[in-house]
């Protein structure tokens, strides 16, 4: 019997085909020499390969993206801290007053939400919301050349339709 690596195959086999033709091309050994040596053909080594690729990349990547998005929302969490926090200003190392009362200072307010917001616009880029969306549109136009045409055409028809009756 035939060895049948292919999607019918048994998938213990394929993996073990993968696994094996991935360490063959990590050798330098091209596409077609990997496919002789294990009895299938180039195409389908290829796409042994393109498979293995994608199956060891998806869980790499998906653990990254699960590591800088706790990342994300430790940096977060500071920035929300540092925004609830009280800041007074300072000026020549002593606190201005006034009236007796310290001044709040806005400039780590200004920047905590700055930083509140470009992590959020990083968490958006890592979990693909600001993906383009696909929009189809349909642009119809029509010029006075057009409408004369069409008004010409069905004054024709009017015509041709009259001929018809009376030739009847």
């Amino acid at each position: 019997m035939a060895k049948q690596y292919g999607k019918t195959g048994n998938p213990a086999q394929r993996a073990d085909m993968r696994a094996k033709a991935y360490a063959m091309s990590l050798k330098g050994m091209t596409n077609g020499a990997i496919g002789a040596e294990l009895g299938v053909s180039r195409e389908t080594i290829r796409t042994l390969l393109a498979e293995y690729i994608a199956e060891i990349s998806v869980p790499i990547a998906e653990k990254a993206r699960a590591v800088e998005l706790d990342k994300l929302d430790r940096i977060e969490a500071l920035a929300w801290k540092l925004l609830e926090d009280q800041h007074v200003a300072f000026q020549h190392g002593k606190v201005i007053t006034l009236d007796g009362s310290p001044i709040a200072d806005t400039e780590p307010v200004f920047k905590a939400i700055d930083r509140i917001l470009k992590t959020s616009e990083r968490r958006s880029k890592y979990l693909g919301l600001d993906t383009p969306v696909k929009t189809e549109h349909t642009v119809t136009t029509s010029s006075v050349v057009d409408a004369s045409i069409l008004a010409l055409v069905a004054e024709m028809e009017e015509k041709n339709q009259e001929d018809r009756e009376l030739s009847e």
